[in-house]
């Protein structure tokens, strides 16, 4: 082998090997989108935040379907194969299903559905309130996996003080926090 061809091979090997590692860094979700929920889950107050804001109805073990709207921004086409919605460790809405895997074709949109269990008010008092204005994703783009937070254009909220229907909840403001 010419020893002069040696690093032009090497470069030709190192170029897609490299650009393959780097694929989940080119993946780019659309930002801002319009979440759906049923009419009857809550109420859309749009004074309430720079787009509104959904307030939602507590009602206890019942469930709601949130859809969440995915844009691949990308050239790629996109598997999510996980998506969550909240964070703490005893939230309010608890996913109990979804729609996934999804694929997503380059520069397509699909719709991304959560379903949602009303849970553990037991550990929410009256001024209370939980947030979520974003939905974490996870995936795979050509067999690379990436995590990417889509941003929702009016957040979702669920106040303590709607919630009217709680078996467990004493409303006597030590009883009520969170376990440690």
């Amino acid at each position: 082998m010419n020893l002069r061809r040696a690093p032009v091979a090497v470069a030709a090997l190192a170029v897609p090997v490299a650009a393959w590692a780097l694929l989940p860094f080119t993946v780019s979700l659309g930002q801002d989108v319009d979440p759906a929920l049923p009419v009857d889950a809550g109420l859309l107050v749009p004074e309430y935040g720079d787009a509104g804001t959904y307030a939602l109805d507590y009602r206890h073990h019942d469930e709601v379907t949130l859809t969440v709207p995915v844009h691949n921004r990308g050239p790629l086409p996109l598997r999510i194969t996980e998506a969550d919605l909240a964070e703490e460790e005893l939230p309010l809405l608890v996913q109990v299903g979804d729609n996934l895997p999804l694929k997503v074709s380059p520069w397509g949109e699909t719709d991304l559905t959560l379903t949602l269990r009303f849970d553990n008010c037991r550990y929410y008092h009256e001024r209370s309130a939980e947030t979520w204005d974003q939905v974490e994703v996870i995936g795979s783009v050509l067999g690379r996996d990436f995590e990417e937070t889509v941003t929702l254009g009016r957040p979702i909220v669920l106040h303590g003080q709607v919630i009217n229907d709680c078996p467990d909840r004493t409303l006597r403001r030590g009883d009520d926090v969170r376990p440690r």
